[in-house]
């Protein structure tokens, strides 16, 4: 009734389990906890419901996905490279919070590298 999507993951160990890593330190599984706001039934629609347009892109895209990811499965991120004619490429040991996991730097680096391939 509050349009709260987020109320299954008021816990901790939940947050844990969509987001994190086994590896990703308490302290920052708790505060990433304390920082969940409400969010919109409709956003959570938005996401599931709205296709993507790959033939309107025709710049490259780099894809990156966790390998230890709950949230966006392993299966979706090679089919989201796909359709946009390139690879996944895969972070092992790592959830979905990517930039928030240890050896975030690796993320970082690889992002970087990509953009400076590309002269942006």
């Amino acid at each position: 009734m509050t349009g709260d999507s987020l109320v299954p993951l008021r816990s901790p160990q939940l947050v844990r389990e969509a987001f994190f890593s086994a590896g990703t330190p308490d302290a920052d599984v708790l505060h990433c906890a304390s920082l969940l706001g409400d969010e919109s039934v409709r956003l959570g629609l938005d996401v599931l419901l709205r296709r993507a347009r790959p033939q309107r892109i025709s710049t490259p895209l780099l894809v990156l996905g966790a390998a230890c990811d709950n949230t966006t499965m392993v299966a979706e991120v090679h089919a989201t490279a796909r359709a946009y004619h390139t690879e996944a490429e895969f972070f092992p040991g790592m959830g979905h919070n990517m930039m928030l996991e240890p050896g975030w730097q690796a993320v970082a680096e690889r992002i970087d590298g990509w953009l400076t391939a590309w002269g942006h």
